[in-house]
């Protein structure tokens, strides 16, 4: 019948999991041969599949569907193929590496008598916990001028947040109406302050004025120059016009709306089932953060692009720890451990800290290991005692 988790789900019913292979898009990020092109915006929608070159894969141009839509769209027709719009348009501030969310939090309901409220929570990969933890939980600054003191939550006063390295991050899944394709699904991203809700609440909008909603519901997305105003480098305001993103669903009168929103549903619920059993279940996409991190980094954090996990969680730890983890990453040092190794280690042993040092001291004292960096080639053994600071590989 099928595998469960994999093709079925624990009540029998079929995954319909679709993978992103044709990208929306209204920027052009590097050239894959050239990193230090910059970064530049569009006001009109390009469209690309993946490729191949070497080991590596890459979105290149898709002439094909460009072709459809005629030179530099600014509008295009999109369904949508889930109900819930956390589905169709998921959202979050995210602080994206070539290697995935370093740190990535959303809006959560907490409860609270018969009155739930809601907070942002962000999880973090760090340097006790690779695999990620609530953050910032008990964490505290251990160095610089804020040292000792509670790290800010998830959003305002995040100092990632305010720097630029971490923010809004959005994906709208769709087909598109004037090139449709079962088996597979469409995606654009975008970072942008104004576009991600623009989307997010166009897509909340349409979900509850249409009864709960979404699944084979088409709207319009277009992208329109809007003038922004920002401070220049000389104290004066300065400025620009930059690309916005919408979710539009237009009309005459409310019943062509209607009818206008409605067609592509009303086309598929005709449609004869295959059987009279048939269950329409709803349409997942699948994509792994791992292969879409140097895309979305590279494209949208190019502020990102020398932040090594290792680096951005090596200023924070937990008061507990701190030291212990220093300890270890300098032993894990000198046994010529790498970075994703070492990391790797202090994941399997988390509970077991003490342990963990023990058992890399053992192997130091034991010999032979690789030089430690900056010793002119001579082999080295030495006992670690207790270090201060934070991990720094």
């Amino acid at each position: 019948m099928g595998i469960l988790g994999l093709t079925h789900d624990e009540n029998g019913e079929a995954l319909e999991k679709l993978p992103v292979t044709i990208k929306v898009a209204i920027g052009e990020g590097p050239a894959p041969d050239d990193q230090n092109s910059s970064l530049r915006a569009l006001f009109h929608f390009v469209f690309k599949r993946k490729t191949m070159q070497g080991q590596s894969v890459f979105w290149e141009p898709a002439p094909d569907i460009a072709e459809v839509f005629g030179e530099k769209p600014t509008e295009l027709a999109v369904i949508f193929l889930h109900d819930d719009p956390r589905e169709v348009c998921p959202s979050e501030y995210a602080l994206w590496t070539r290697k995935g969310r370093l740190c990535h939090g959303e809006l959560v309901q907490i409860a609270n008598g018969n009155t739930p409220r809601y907070e942002m929570q962000a999880i973090r990969r760090t340097t006790e916990h690779p695999e990620g933890e609530s953050w910032p939980g008990n964490h505290k600054y251990v160095d610089g001028p804020m040292k000792g003191q509670p790290i800010e939550g998830c959003g305002e006063g995040c100092p990632e947040l305010e720097s630029g390295k971490c923010g809004p991050s959005a994906d709208l899944y769709f087909i598109l109406e004037q090139f449709p394709g079962l088996g597979t699904i469409c995606r654009l991203h975008t970072g942008s302050k104004t576009s991600v809700p623009n989307l997010s609440n166009a897509v909340a909008q349409l979900h509850g004025w249409n009864g709960g909603r979404l699944k084979w519901v088409k709207a319009i997305l277009k992208v329109t120059p809007e003038l922004r105003w920002h401070p220049g480098q000389f104290g004066e305001w300065e400025s620009s016009v930059v690309p916005i993103l919408r979710l539009e669903i237009g009309g005459t009168t409310l019943n062509s709306l209607v009818t206008t929103i409605n067609e592509p549903a009303k086309l598929h619920l005709e449609a004869p089932a295959a059987c009279a059993g048939e269950q329409r279940v709803p349409f997942v996409v699948r994509e792994s953060e791992g292969e879409r991190a140097p895309e979305i980094a590279g494209e949208f954090y190019p502020q990102n692009k020398n932040l090594l996990e290792e680096q951005a969680g090596a200023v924070i730890q937990s008061p507990g720890n701190a030291e212990l983890c220093a300890t270890i990453c300098e032993l894990a040092r000198l046994l010529g451990y790498n970075a994703a190794r070492t990391k790797m280690l202090v994941g399997q042993w988390r509970l077991d800290l003490v342990g963990l040092e023990r058992k890399l001291q053992n192997e130091l004292d034991e010999g032979p290991q690789l030089p430690p960096e900056n010793s002119g080639g001579k082999r080295s053994r030495r006992h670690i005692g207790s270090s201060n600071g934070a991990c720094n590989q």
